[in-house]
C-alpha cells in the first residue's frame, strides 16, 4: 500500500477520468466488442469497489492494476453467472488465462496503444456519424453522457440513445478492436481528429465542476493527436494540423488560471509562463501539416494559434491577420464558436460595434442561449461599448448556466466590475 494525502474521492475521480477509457478498452480486447457494455460496467464497478476498499485498507501501490484485477474478476463473474456460461464456457477459460497474463497496456494493434484502437472502432463507417461521436466520447474518452450532450449542443436522453443504438450495431455487426488498414484508417480519420479535438475542449474548458482546466484530459488528447499524426497509417495533413492546434492551445496552461482556479483572460497572462517546447512542436507539426495539398478547418485553426503563439505581447498580437484566418473559417466550416471567435479579433480591429453586429443574428438560436462563451463575449463587448447595464445582463444570464466553479467565480467578478463606475 502506498502512503499519500490525496484524498480518496478526489484521487478516485481522477483515476476514473485517466484510467477508466483504458480499462474499458483493455477489457473490449479481451472480451471482444460484443461484450463493451459488459466491460464498461465490470470498470464502473471496480470504481465503486476502490472506494470501500481503499478507505479500510489504503491505497495500493499500483491503483491502475487493482482496478483492472477488480474489473477482469467482476467481468468474469458476470459471465459465469449468465444463462448462457454452459456455451460460453471454453470462452471464459481462455478470456481469464489472457487477461492474467496482460500486464501491460496496448499490445494489441500497430499503433501499439488500445485507446486508438478504441477509437478507430468507435469510428468505424458502418456507424452513422452522430453515433460514432457519441460512443468514442463516452467509451473512449471517459465522458458522461451530459458532458458529451454539451459539447455536441444536443440533450442528455438523446445522446444515451445514440450510444445504446451504436454498441447493439457493433454486436450486430460483430465488429473487431483490430486497428484497420491504413486505406481504412483513412476513412475513419474525420471522425478520429474531431473526437480528439472535443476531447481536447472538455479538458481546457470544462463544464462542470471545481476546475476550469483539467490537465490530464489536455495533456491525453495532445498525446492523442501527436500519436496519429506521426503514424504511418494515420498521418496526414489534417492530423498534423490538429496536432499543431493542440500543442499551441495547450501551451498555455499554466498561465491561463490564477491560484483560486479563476480564469486569466489571454490578454492578461503572463507569457513567461507559456510552455515553449509545446509551442515549438506546435510549429513542427504546422510545417507539416502546409505541406499537404488541401486546406481544412483545422489547418487555418491552426494558423490563427499560431498567431497568438508568435506574439510576445497583447499588443503585439497581429490581430488583422488573426481576423483573416476567422474570415476564411467562417467560408470553410461556419459556426457560433468561429462567430465568437471572430468577434474578438473584429472588436480590436474594427471596434465592438462592428463585431456585436456580427454575432446579434446568433441570441436566436437556442442552443446558443445555452452557451456560457456567448454571453460572456457579448458581456465584454457590451463593456467596452460603455454599456455597463447591458453588459451586466448577459454575464447574469451566463452565471444562470451550467458552467465550472472556477468559472463562476469569474463571471461574479465580471458581474462586480459592471457595478463600479
Amino acid at each position: 500500500m502506498r502512503d499519500g494525502t490525496e484524498d480518496l474521492q478526489a484521487l478516485t475521480a481522477r483515476l476514473s477520468r485517466g484510467e477508466r477509457p483504458r480499462l474499458v478498452a483493455r477489457l473490449t480486447r479481451i472480451f471482444g466488442p460484443a461484450h463493451l457494455s459488459l466491460a464498461e460496467d465490470a470498470v464502473q464497478e471496480a470504481f465503486v469497489s476502490a472506494l470501500e476498499s481503499w478507505d479500510a485498507r489504503g491505497v495500493p501501490e499500483h491503483p491502475a492494476a487493482w482496478l483492472l484485477t477488480v474489473a477482469r474478476n467482476r467481468a468474469l463473474d458476470r459471465l459465469r453467472r449468465g444463462a448462457l456460461f454452459a456455451a460460453l464456457e471454453p470462452k471464459v477459460a481462455g478470456w481469464a488465462t489472457a487477461l492474467q497474463e496482460r500486464t501491460q497496456p496496448g499490445d494489441g494493434g500497430p499503433l501499439g496503444d488500445d485507446e486508438l484502437s478504441m477509437i478507430a472502432l468507435c469510428c468505424h463507417p458502418q456507424l452513422p456519424e452522430e453515433a460514432r461521436l457519441a460512443l468514442t466520447l463516452k467509451v473512449a474518452c471517459g465522458f458522461s453522457v451530459e458532458e458529451i450532450g454539451r459539447a455536441l449542443l444536443a440533450n442528455a436522453e438523446t445522446i444515451a440513445q445514440r450510444i445504446v443504438r451504436a454498441k447493439a450495431r457493433i454486436r450486430d455487426l460483430d465488429l473487431s478492436l483490430d486497428m484497420p488498414t491504413a486505406r481504412a484508417m483513412q476513412e475513419r480519420m474525420p471522425s478520429v481528429l474531431r473526437t480528439i479535438y472535443l476531447l481536447f475542449n472538455e479538458g481546457y474548458s470544462a463544464s462542470v465542476g471545481e476546475t476550469l482546466i483539467r490537465h490530464e484530459i489536455c495533456t491525453e488528447a495532445v498525446r492523442l493527436a501527436e500519436t496519429v499524426a506521426r503514424h504511418p497509417s494515420a498521418r496526414t495533413a489534417e492530423a498534423h494540423a490538429l496536432a499543431a492546434l493542440l500543442c499551441f492551445q495547450h501551451s498555455r496552461h499554466a498561465a491561463r488560471v490564477g491560484a483560486d482556479g479563476t480564469p486569466i483572460l489571454l490578454a492578461e497572462q503572463n507569457r513567461a509562463y507559456w510552455d515553449q517546447g509545446l509551442i515549438a512542436q506546435g510549429f513542427e507539426h504546422l510545417s507539416r501539416a502546409r505541406a499537404g495539398d488541401v486546406l481544412t478547418a483545422l489547418h487555418i485553426e491552426a494558423g490563427a494559434a499560431s498567431v497568438h503563439a508568435a506574439a510576445r505581447s497583447w499588443a503585439e498580437t497581429d490581430w488583422a491577420q488573426l481576423k483573416s484566418y476567422y474570415d476564411m473559417l467562417m467560408e470553410v466550416a461556419p459556426s457560433p464558436v468561429v462567430s465568437l471567435n471572430r468577434a474578438i479579433a473584429v472588436a480590436m480591429v474594427d471596434g465592438p460595434d462592428a463585431a456585436l453586429s456580427g454575432i446579434e443574428h446568433l441570441a436566436r438560436d437556442p442552443l446558443v442561449a445555452k452557451y456560457v462563451p456567448f454571453h460572456m463575449t457579448t458581456g465584454d463587448l457590451e463593456l467596452q461599448r460603455g454599456r455597463r447595464g447591458v453588459a451586466r445582463a448577459a454575464f447574469e444570464t451566463a452565471l444562470g448556466l451550467p458552467t465550472s466553479e472556477a468559472e463562476r467565480r469569474f463571471i461574479q467578478r465580471k458581474i462586480a466590475a459592471c457595478a463600479d463606475a
